[in-house]
């Protein structure tokens, strides 16, 4: 199922903007995600398409731009919210799943029966570092070799002994 994601309020949600982020944050902080957005896209064979405000919009904007199986749109003359809302009124088969935080992206996603993410649950399931897979075992816990207990009881073995030492508290 494709994404059709709020771009900049994302990017908010994730603490990747504020407030104050001047120009060249906004311009950085957009290319960061869509290389993100590229990659884990590629990765889990996702379409999607990034909706931003054009009001930040590099130069020649207003035409789609497309990287691999990501898209990016500003809306030009419109904000992201009309611009996503005029994309969800598209035929009925066509249901992505709204990435917003935005109250009124998700009622318009509710009332066209689209799948919602919050931006954070987003983040966390597509854009987030996954963990390495444990490596395989055979179902029994590693042992230490000999020689290594041996070590490890020459240097601590007597630590219960140790009239320096008290109990844990």
């Amino acid at each position: 199922m494709p994404y059709l994601i709020d771009g900049y309020n994302l990017l908010y949600a994730i603490g990747r903007l504020s407030p104050r982020s001047g120009r060249a944050a906004l311009e950085n902080a957009r290319k960061e995600l869509l290389r993100a957005l590229g990659a884990a896209a590629e990765r889990d064979g996702q379409d999607v398409t990034v909706v931003f405000d054009a009001a930040t919009a590099p130069p020649g904007a207003g035409a789609p731009q497309r990287t691999g199986r990501v898209e990016a749109l500003f809306a030009v003359g419109q904000t992201a919210d009309d611009l996503i809302e005029g994309l969800l009124a598209a035929p009925p088969g066509h249901r992505p799943t709204v990435v917003s935080d935005d109250r009124r992206l998700k009622v318009a996603a509710r009332r066209r029966g689209c799948p919602l993410l919050g931006c954070l649950d987003f983040y966390e399931r597509f854009l987030q570092p996954r963990a390495a897979a444990p490596p395989k075992t055979d179902g029994e816990p590693e042992k230490p070799a000999d020689d290594d207990a041996a070590h490890w009881l020459k240097e601590f073995g007597a630590i219960d002994d140790d009239p320096r030492l008290g109990g844990p508290f």
